[in-house]
């Protein structure tokens, strides 16, 4: 068990701390303002604090200090591989061509999204140095010519079974409407189970409700919730 903090560069908040799904209920509000004030002293009422706790419980928001309060849930989805066939033809990323038409769709699609709007080349470039990165499993779908979307996985080799995940995946908004969400998900399943990887797993924010309506329908459901507080007003 553990908390780690990390100090955003921008953004509204001075820190933010991240609570592992097994600790100690019984210290977790202590734990937490302790972690805090070891950080930046004095902060809360002066600067932004954002705390996620993985594997939230019932409880765990009447533990934490006044301050703290909950304002976002991140689900945490899973399903069992092989799943059903996509029917599209998609290509692996080029890591040559494709960074920045993939930056521009991404920034695109996700202009809304408090992590993932805003990608940077340096970013990219930083997660493709990761050691998990396979060009091979950033599944890219081309539609008259255009980079439409993508889906790009991740293998989780330290878990037992590994676990495959879908890291992003996102459709340009100039092909809304076409009804290619489910069908990349599932290209990016069926990389994954071609990987011999036999449960995927994915994030998604709980209001999201047509993405989890498509992933409902192609068989994932509910393992846990990561929950974030901030001591930011209302």
């Amino acid at each position: 068990m553990a908390i780690t903090t990390s100090r955003p560069d921008g953004g509204e908040f001075a820190i933010s701390l991240t609570v592992s799904g097994d600790h100690d209920r019984a210290t977790l509000g202590a734990d937490v303002s302790a972690a805090v004030d070891a950080a930046q002293p004095d902060l809360f009422g002066t600067r932004h604090v954002q705390v996620w706790i993985e594997d939230v419980n019932e409880g765990d928001d009447a533990r934490l200090a006044p301050e703290l309060r909950p304002y976002r849930d991140l689900l945490q989805l899973r399903r069992p591989l092989p799943a059903p066939p996509s029917g599209l033809d998609t290509r692996a990323f080029d890591p040559t061509s494709d960074p920045e038409t993939f930056i521009a769709v991404n920034n695109r699609a996700f202009a809304w999204h408090p992590e993932q709007a805003g990608l940077t080349r340096d970013r990219l470039d930083a997660t493709m140095r990761e050691p998990w990165f396979d060009a091979d499993g950033f599944r890219i779908l081309e539609v008259e010519g255009r980079m439409a979307g993508f889906c790009w996985t991740k293998i989780h080799v330290d878990n037992t079974p590994p676990l495959g995940e879908i890291y992003v995946i996102a459709v340009d908004p100039d092909f809304h409407g076409r009804g290619l969400g489910g069908p990349m998900t599932l290209a990016g399943l069926e990389w994954l189970a071609g990987r011999q990887i036999t449960i995927a797993n994915l994030y998604v924010e709980s209001d999201n409700h047509p993405a989890l309506r498509t992933y409902e329908r192609i068989g994932f459901t509910h393992h846990s919730t990561n929950r974030a507080y901030t001591s930011a007003p209302s």
